[in-house]
Formats: structure tokens, sequence, C-alpha cells
């Protein structure tokens, strides 16, 4: 099942930025989101870009029929590459482990800086696949995980609206 949103930021790359690349940063935002026991297990430089590494515990509203299989919490391991492109967007791939879950999560944003949209700064479209193998629960699974994903990205593209201003005014 696919997950796709678009998110429009007043601020400019750069300063959303801080908050996929920074490391008290990144633990900031999930904490915000819900999280505990948050680590960024790596956050390196690359050629063309950079790689970055989280681990937290999430909550999770799970249905009675998804309980064997989640928690109430779930531990979220998460992989991002980020990559410039020659058009001067930034491509970030990610995979998404739910440890103990058999599903698989992989997507993809990219992040540009529209000149075409008034007090538009940053587009951020994301997209997200989650599949499973898992006979019998399997669609109830994704779908579940699905709505939850959606909901996440929700959560974030509010609270980086609400803090993304003051970020960029200590930075000016």
């Amino acid at each position: 099942m696919k997950v796709t949103a678009i998110h429009d930021y007043k601020e400019d790359l750069d300063i959303l930025l801080r908050y996929f690349s920074e490391e008290q940063l990144i633990i900031d935002k999930y904490h915000q989101l819900g999280g505990t026991k948050i680590t960024v297990n790596k956050l390196e430089e690359t050629e063309d870009g950079f790689v970055v590494e989280t681990q937290r515990d999430m909550p999770a509203n799970v249905p009675g029929v998804l309980k064997s299989l989640l928690g109430s919490y779930n531990t979220i391991k998460q992989s991002e590459t980020w990559h410039w492109q020659e058009n001067n967007q930034l491509l970030c791939k990610m995979s998404v482990e739910i440890l103990g879950v058999p599903a698989s999560i992989s997507g993809q944003m990219v992040f540009s800086e529209p000149s075409d949209r008034a007090n538009i700064a940053t587009t951020n479209r994301v997209a997200v696949e989650v599949k499973s193998s898992v006979p019998l629960i399997g669609s109830t699974l994704v779908s579940f995980i699905s709505g939850n994903i959606k909901d996440q990205m929700d959560d974030e593209y509010h609270l980086l609206c609400k803090v993304l201003p003051q970020l960029a005014a200590e930075t000016q």
C-alpha cells in the first residue's frame, strides 16, 4: 500500500533540513512526536549528502486483531540516505523496520525549492510503500501501518510548521 503526501513550508530548505540532519534536533523532533528511547545511531556526511540511522520507541494504538503482532509501543529503526540531485533537489531514500513486525516499509522524500509559488520556500513530496507477506492478517497489518504512517507524517508536518519559524528567527 502506498502512502503519499506533499508538504509545503514557508522556510527555506537549509532551515528545514536541520530537523533531518542535526542530532539534537532529530531527537527533539521525535520526542515531541511521542517517541521515547530515541537514539541517533549514525549521522555521517557523504560525497553528495549524508546518512542518518535512528531508533525510537513510538506509541501505537493497535486494533485487537493485531495485538499479537504489535504492542502498545513499537521499536522503529529508520535508515535514510540523502543525496543532492543535479536539479538542486534533495532526495532521501528511507527504509523503516518495526522490530518484530512482519512488514517492510520503504520510501522516499524529494525536497525542492519552488520559485513559482508565493509564500512557499520548500516542498517535500513523500511516498512510502508498506508490504507484508503474512497470510490472512497481512492486508489488515499493511492497512493499519499505512494509516499510522499517514498520521505520523501529518503530525511531523504540523510540528515542523510550528517549530521552523522560531528556528529560522534564531539563525538570522
